[in-house]
């Protein structure tokens, strides 16, 4: 087995680890995860029989490794962009532009025609980042997946760092981590009295420059 077919298993064993724990978290569901479990039994003896290596120690090295990476990076953050929707509802994205004292909060809401972006916050620096510790992103893990619902509601957020090309990315169908309606709520306020923030408050040629670049 490949280095691809490798990597796909060990992404299907996450999958599989992550509803099999959202099931057993649900009293509806919870009685009925034998055949999940199995699965995923099968899916851990494949990797172990072509690696020898035990695919959850893996699994959990690279969250430890993603977290710490996040912590050892959260100093540089420059921008946050999260985005939601599903089919048949429009799409809406959020962006935090991190500026040295504010913190610009813009949106884009998509349809058939595209959106145009929206000032509709700013933020203390200070304010900004202490709400999005709270929300403890380095928790967050690359992908959720709930393969029992069909369409519904997909999101992302991607995290960009000063001078670097490396991001901290998760995303998801149907299912969340447990501080995701924080960060909605975070970047995708629905107050429309935020909206009357007055422009000549931010740093105008910031605001300007990554409009350009939306």
């Amino acid at each position: 087995m490949n280095n691809a077919k490798l990597k796909q298993l060990l992404s299907e064993i996450r999958a599989c680890k992550q509803q099999l724990e959202r099931m057993e978290a649900d009293e509806f569901f919870k009685t009925q995860t034998a055949p999940l479990k199995k699965e995923l039994a099968e899916l851990i003896a494949t990797y172990q029989q072509q690696t020898k290596r035990d695919p959850l120690e893996l699994l959990a090295r690279q969250d430890e490794k993603r977290r710490r990476n996040f912590l050892a990076n959260w100093s540089q953050l420059k921008e946050l962009r999260f985005s939601v929707g599903g089919y048949p509802g429009d799409y809406a994205t959020g962006l935090a532009v991190i500026l040295p004292k504010k913190v610009v909060l813009l949106q884009q809401h998509h349809s058939l025609i595209e959106g145009t972006p929206c000032l509709v916050n700013q933020l203390e620096r200070k304010q900004f980042l202490t709400a999005v510790q709270v929300c403890h992103l380095e928790d967050w893990q690359r992908e959720y997946f709930n393969p029992q619902i069909l369409d519904g509601t997909q999101w992302s957020l991607t995290c960009y760092y000063q001078g670097r090309k490396q991001t901290f990315t998760a995303e998801g169908s149907n299912d969340y981590p447990a501080s995701y309606e924080r960060v909605k709520n975070l970047l995708l306020a629905k107050d429309e009295a935020a909206k009357e923030v007055a422009l000549n408050l931010m740093d105008q040629e910031a605001v300007t420059d990554f409009l350009t670049t939306f």
